[in-house]
This record gives C-alpha cells, sequence and structure tokens, in this order.
C-alpha cells in the first residue's frame, strides 16, 4: 500500500493545488471534518466551507475550501470547490476588510436573509484570517 494520497484541489476558475500528500482532512457540509489517509475507502461527499488540512513532509499546510464536492479513493482525494485559496493567495487587508464589512451588515440587518448574508460573510472571511494565521480568525 502507498504511504501517500494524490490531493487534488480545483475550483471552476483553476487548479488551486496538486501533490503527493501523507493525510488529508476537510469539512463536509454535513458530517463534520473527514480524515483521509493512505487506502480510505472511497466515497463521495459534499464540501462544506473551512479549512483543509494536508501533511506534506511532516509538516501540516492549510486550504480554504467554500463548498463542492469531494472524490475520496484508496490513493486519491480530488475536492471540485465553489471556491478555494492557497494560504499564499489570501489578502489579509483585503480579508480584514471584509470581515468589518460583514460586521457592519449584521448589526444593520433588519431580515433573516439580512442575517444568513452577513453571517455567511462573515464567516467567509474568519476562515480566510484563520487560514492566514490571523489573529481575527482565532476562535473562529
Amino acid at each position: 500500500m502507498s504511504q501517500s494520497i494524490k490531493l487534488e484541489v480545483v475550483t471552476p476558475e483553476r487548479p488551486v493545488f496538486s501533490a503527493e500528500v501523507a493525510e488529508v482532512q476537510f469539512p463536509t457540509a454535513s458530517r463534520g471534518y473527514y480524515g483521509i489517509l493512505p487506502g480510505h475507502t472511497p466515497v463521495m461527499t459534499e464540501v462544506g466551507d473551512g479549512l483543509l488540512y494536508y501533511i506534506q513532509e511532516g509538516q501540516k499546510h492549510y486550504l480554504t475550501v467554500f463548498g463542492g464536492f469531494a472524490e475520496v479513493g484508496p490513493d486519491h482525494v480530488t475536492i471540485l470547490a465553489r471556491e478555494s485559496e492557497t494560504m499564499d493567495m489570501i489578502d489579509l487587508e483585503r480579508a480584514e476588510a471584509s470581515r468589518q464589512r460583514a460586521l457592519k451588515l449584521l448589526k444593520e440587518a433588519q431580515t433573516e436573509h439580512d442575517i444568513q448574508t452577513a453571517q455567511a460573510k462573515l464567516n467567509a472571511s474568519l476562515i480566510r484570517l484563520q487560514a492566514a494565521g490571523h489573529p481575527a480568525g482565532h476562535g473562529f
């Protein structure tokens, strides 16, 4: 049995990441996080919003993922995400500005739809800040 898994993360706009890794963990839409090691049973599942991490050469690395689907096999994990970024793709100033705008929208929200929209924007900005190691993203 192989000691690695081929991890591929793609969005409709571009490939985000592709490499051999030792382990993967990603958020699902309804069942928490899935941890994947080489030899995993095949499965397809809906991807949630959050941080995906992978282990490569003994180091833990993070990506953001926002919705989509995952196909898992014994030797591969393919994530087809609505949106995704590696840590170096995240603009901290933009993510912090997005967090501030979302907090303002949340305070001004008057309908349930407004609240849900603002909360989704706030969650996305916090995920990005957490991925980049920004203090505002901790405690999310």
